[in-house]
Formats: structure tokens, C-alpha cells, sequence
């Protein structure tokens, strides 16, 4: 069920009448069974996933807050992870294992017969799933949030419908204590909301799914027959697809939310703006940053033993990151490159002092970017095959059917340009100043125009988000 979807906005009518009429008392029970349908409506059978995860880590704390010294707590925390990211490893990873782990020595097809036996379809959402859960589990331990007792904020604060599927991940501070003061219906920022959604709704079928058409051109079937300007739209196109992709799944996440009287964390600032690769991941995807910052980076040992160390905890921290995206050395690559970018650029911020820079601000954005860029051709990319074909099209591809290649770029291209002319200004502080100061008829009426132009330019239909594969 997308949020762009005719059935998710008769899904949200009926629960927003029903978020109105039940009293903020019971509201608790609306946001389970709203998760539940909402999972659900994918497909049934994968609803154990979230139900499961909520009872290991429910059950696990309890289990952690009855041990009777440190290190029993220590082997029950152990033992309450590796639980509970079992259902990720075996249906995300077993195939990854066999065949490109054990396949380097033994053939896989001897190994399975057929491997599709262990293909199985990924359910929606259990990474986030498995990261907001174990997020719970290790703010228990650390003493920073208590045992929940009732079952039904813990169901709630996983199963809360706009953040199930793909983020932004939540600590268990973000959200249960609101689930536990719920406010009137009245009190929600209904106009605020809707502004935030209706710019991700704008993001994601106006940019992202327009976009996507010219980036298939180049890594799918039909790359045959692409051009140099071809790759060169696909190069910077697919960095402004999964952008607007992703940041436009979280606005629509953060507007709902507000609606029914909720806050979401931001998962994005301008990533784009940013002048290094360190402030990059500062902006983009910001709660899976902090996540792999808090809970895997700083347990290795962060920066505190030496340059040697924390080189080797970025790189396993990043590496990790970039597995779990997919179960692809891609993304291995991928994530370790960006490890690497990011080591190398906090020693040079070490050699260079604090607050000084080697290059001019402008100059540094437009190298992280392209460098960026770069890293999301691997992160798009089946295989390195076609990674190293899409890095090189545009120096080997040929630039003879310009007029071609400038037809099939007519709308993705200018739709690229104006992303990155507004790209400084994608901040929901600029709404929420618009939603204190401009009458609201004038809102309405530029949100009424920008619904007008997203189901003209969508035809009704959109793909479903990028990350919904992680």
C-alpha cells in the first residue's frame, strides 16, 4: 500500500475519521490495528515479521532486567540480538552466504539444487523493523530508557503505520512517551502535515518516478542502444531519483504522522550541500547514520584508540552499513568506499585543524557530490559489470544520435536542472515559517496546484519507493 496509492488515501480517510471519533485514551489500539492492516494488505502471511520482532525484544528486556549481575545481563543482551536479527540473516542473507561465500570454494549450484529453495521473497520493512527494535533493546540495557511493561506501546511504536516500511528508524524516546500522553485529535498541525506531505508526494512522482525512465535507459535491458548523454542523465539523474525517492517516502512519513498528531525525526538536510563526506552522512539518511554511529561504531570503539583503530572501525561500521542495503558486493563496495572517504576525511580534518578547510566551500560540495554520485552507480547496479559500463558510457558510448538521446532526455533532464536550482531550499523549516505566517486559503490553494501537477504528471500511477527493497 503506497502512500501515492488511491487504496492508502481511502486506508488514511477511514483511520483519520476513526483517529477523530475514539478518545485519545484508546487511541493506542487504533495506531496496532492501523499497523497491522497497513502490513498486512502486502501480504498476510509476512505479518509475523513485525509481530515477532516486537514480542523477542518485549520479552528479551524482561529477560535482560531479571539477570542478576553484568555479565549475565551482558550474555542475555547477546543473546536477545542475535534472535532477534535471525529472521534478517537467514531470509536476506542465506543466499548471499552460499552462493558468494561458500560458492568462492564450492560450486552453489552443487551446494542447492535449485538455489531459488533459498530465494525467498524479502518482507516489507524488516530491516528498519529489526533496527528500530534493536534499538529498544540496547537503550534498555544502556539504562537510557526503561522496560516497557505493556505490551501494547511497544506493538504500537513498531507497528505505527508511516514509519513501518521504511523509517526513519526510531529510538524508543522518539515515539512512546507521545504514545503514552496522547493529545486530542484537535491539537494535531493538520496544515503543517499536509504541507510536509504534499512536498514528498511533489519528491516522489513529479521528480523521482519521471527520472527513474532515463535511468532504466542506462543500466536496464535497453543500455544496448544508449548514448553518451544518455549515462551522463542516468549518472546524475539516479542520485536526484533515490534522493527524491527516499526524502519524499520520510516527508510523507513526518506529514502523516503530524496529522494524527505524532513527530517523526527528519531523515534528511540538504545532503547534496554538503562540503565533505563526513557532513554528507551528517545529512542524508540521518537516523540510519546515528543508528550505525551509536550502536555499531562507537561499541567497536569509536576514535578512542588511535588513528589505526577508528580507521578500521569506519570501515567495518560503513561495510556493514552497505550490507545492509542489500546482499550484494556492490553494496560492500559501496559501503566501503564511503568508509574509506570518510577516514580519509577526518584525518585531514585532523592534519588541517578545526574549522579550516583546503578548499573553497563551493569547489568542496561540488567534489563530494560527484564523488557521491559516483558511489550511487554502485549502489544502483546489479553487478559491477554494469557499474564499471555506466562509470564509462559516457567516455566510450557514442555521441552521434544527439537528437536521439536529447528526445528521451527532454523531460528527466530539465526535471534534474530544477532540483538542483531548489535543492538549498528543501527544508521543512521554510514550511513551517509559511505555515505561521501565509494565509492559510494562499496554502491550500498552492497545495491544490501542486496535487494538480503530481496526478497530471503521474497519470494516477507510481512506482513503488527504492528503499521498500531494503
Amino acid at each position: 500500500m503506497l502512500f501515492t496509492e488511491t487504496r492508502f488515501f481511502v486506508f488514511f480517510a477511514a483511520y483519520l475519521l476513526l483517529h477523530f471519533l475514539i478518545p485519545a485514551a484508546h487511541r493506542i489500539w487504533l495506531i496496532i490495528v492501523g499497523g497491522i492492516v497497513f502490513y498486512a494488505w502486502w501480504r498476510p502471511d509476512y505479518l509475523w515479521v513485525p509481530v515477532a520482532l516486537t514480542l523477542i525484544a518485549f520479552h528479551g528486556t524482561s529477560w535482560l532486567a531479571a539477570a542478576a549481575d553484568a555479565r549475565s545481563r551482558k550474555w542475555r543482551l547477546i543473546a536477545t540480538l542475535v534472535v532477534l536479527f535471525l529472521p534478517l540473516a537467514v531470509v536476506k542473507y542465506t543466499y548471499f552466504v552460499l552462493a558468494y561465500i561458500l560458492g568462492l570454494v564450492i560450486d552453489p549450484a552443487i551446494l542447492l539444487n535449485p538455489p531459488e529453495l533459498v530465494k525467498w521473497a524479502l518482507p516489507l520493512g524488516i530491516s528498519f523493523i529489526s533496527f528500530t527494535a534493536c534499538a529498544y533493546v540496547i537503550d534498555v540495557y544502556r539504562g537510557r530508557f526503561p522496560v516497557e511493561k505493556r505490551l501494547r506501546y511497544l506493538l504500537a511504536h513498531i507497528l505505527f503505520f508511516p514509519h513501518l516500511i521504511a523509517g526513519p528508524i526510531l529510538r524508543p524516546h522518539e515515539l512512546i512517551p507521545r504514545l503514552k500522553a496522547m493529545r486530542p485529535a484537535r491539537d494535531a498541525r493538520f496544515m503543517l502535515g499536509l504541507s510536509i506531505f504534499t512536498l514528498g508526494l511533489v519528491k516522489k512522482v513529479v521528480f523521482a518516478d519521471q527520472i527513474s525512465s532515463a535511468v532504466e535507459s542506462a543500466y536496464g535491458a535497453a543500455a544496448a542502444t544508449a548514448g553518451a548523454l544518455d549515462y551522463i542523465t542516468a549518472f546524475y539523474g539516479f542520485a536526484v531519483q533515490i534522493y527524491c525517492d527516499f526524502s519524499g517516502y520520510t516527508d510523507m512519513a513526518i506529514g502523516l504522522a503530524l496529522i494524527i498528531g505524532m513527530r517523526l525525526p527528519n531523515n534528511f538536510l540538504r545532503p547534496y550541500g554538503a562540503a565533505s563526506i563526513t557532513e554528507f552522512w551528517r545529512r542524508w539518511h540521518i537516523t540510519l547514520s546515528h543508528w550505525l554511529r551509536d550502536y555499531l561504531y562507537i561499541p567497536l570503539g569509536g576514535n578512542r584508540n588511535g588513528v589505526f583503530a577508528q580507521t578500521r572501525n569506519m570501515l567495518i561500521t560503513m561495510t556493514l552499513g552497505g550490507l545492509w542495503h542489500g546482499a550484494n558486493w556492490t553494496f560492500v563496495i559501496w559501503g566501503l568506499l564511503h568508509g574509506l572517504t570518510l577516514a580519509m576525511n577526518h584525518q585531514l580534518a585532523r592534519f588541517l585543524g578545526r574549522g579550516r578547510a583546503l578548499l573553497p566551500n563551493w569547489l568542496a560540495v561540488i567534489i563530494t557530490f560527484h564523488w557521491v554520485a559516483v558511489l550511487w552507480v554502485l549502489f544502483r547496479a546489479p553487478d559491477m559489470d554494469t557499474a564499471f559500463r555506466v562509470l564509462g558510457g559516457p567516455f566510450t558510448a557514442s555521441w552521434e544520435n544527439l537528437a536521439v538521446d536529447l528526445g528521451r532526455g527532454a523531460f528527466p533532464l530539465p526535471l534534474t536542472a530544477v532540483f538542483f536550482l531548489f535543492h538549498r531550499y528543501d527544508r521543512h523549516a521554510y514550511l513551517r515559517i509559511a505555515n505561521r505566517r501565509v494565509n492559510p486559503a494562499l496554502q491550500y490553494a498552492v497545495i491544490f496546484v501542486c496535487w494538480i501537477v503530481a496526478i497530471a504528471v503521474s497519470q494516477g500511477s507510481s512506482a513503488k519507493f527504492i528503499y521498500f527493497d531494503f
